[in-house]
């Protein structure tokens, strides 16, 4: 069985009629994780849109890209709808996923349009290295939204949503291992494709979500579920996946990242910053 093959035969939407939601609401929520998964419902629900923006690309009409690309954005989308269903049923006052989503994507940055237009550039004038920096890209992101899954899980009192994000948590690491793979074949041998990855990587990273957010937004939600010196183990820790794979060892632009946003974070959240990460003065 091919690696598309296998990612379809177990591709479904993330199971939650059974969760036991009078267990949910017994335990509630605190407030700082209604924030947390407000932020995740909301770059869940955005990748519909990402579909659509990518969906019109030539080099996206490869069938397994196009496969991938589609049980992706159906399994993300059922997170996003589980996400918001949890909060309801525990007494937040917010929208139906649909509903919420289209109100995200009204508000969405100059930089999300930005990243459009630069990536149907890129697709039509290298596709090749174009379609390596989306599964490495991918991958990148992936990577984070299982730390953040897992971190939910380890600190949340409320098993409800602790087994939600278990079964979400297992998604995403199947979304992270088809990225991954098709990266690493994409990049072996291919020194060109290694630079402008790392390249992109090093001068533009930001966590996933930056586009329909701002950079303050998403910074203050990954500094919430990472706090501290937590942050820079985090980064420190995708660096290390990453590397991994060919051209990429000795990347440091999530570390890096984590360094720069420590100024713009409230007191209680700041890190200091390792010695071989301090932000350069401006």
């Amino acid at each position: 069985m091919s690696d598309i093959a296998q990612h379809v035969a177990v591709s479904d939407r993330v199971e939650i009629e059974d969760l036991d939601w009078d267990l949910a609401r017994k335990h509630g929520l605190t407030d700082r994780e209604i924030e947390n998964l407000k932020f995740f419902a909301d770059v869940e629900s955005q990748t519909v849109y990402y579909f659509l923006e990518v969906a019109k690309l030539e080099v996206v009409r490869d069938p397994e890209l196009l496969t991938f690309l589609t049980m992706w954005n159906y399994e993300e989308y059922f997170h996003s709808h589980a996400i918001t269903r949890l909060m309801q049923e525990c007494g937040v006052p917010i929208e139906n996923a649909t509903e919420r989503s289209t109100k995200v994507r009204a508000g969405a940055r100059f930089k999300a349009k930005l990243e459009d237009f630069a990536q149907t550039m890129m697709a039509k004038t290298m596709p090749k290295r174009f379609v390596a920096l989306w599964m490495f890209w991918g991958a990148l992101q992936e990577c984070l939204t299982m730390q953040a899954y897992e971190e939910v899980i380890r600190s949340t009192q409320n098993p409800v949503l602790a087994e939600m994000f278990r079964r979400i948590a297992k998604q995403e690491r199947r979304h992270f291992a088809y990225y991954f793979g098709q990266a690493r074949t994409r990049l072996t041998d291919n020194k060109r494709a290694q630079k402008f990855c790392r390249f992109i990587a090093q001068r533009f990273y930001s966590p996933v979500g930056s586009g329909v957010k701002s950079e303050g937004e998403a910074a203050a939600l990954v500094a919430r579920l990472f706090p501290g010196k937590r942050i820079f183990d985090v980064m420190s820790y995708i660096e290390r996946r990453m590397a991994q794979l060919p051209g990429m060892e000795g990347l440091d632009a999530c570390t890096r990242w984590a360094a720069k946003i420590q100024p713009k974070l409230p007191a209680e959240l700041r890190a200091e910053p390792p010695a071989d990460e301090q932000p350069l003065a401006a």
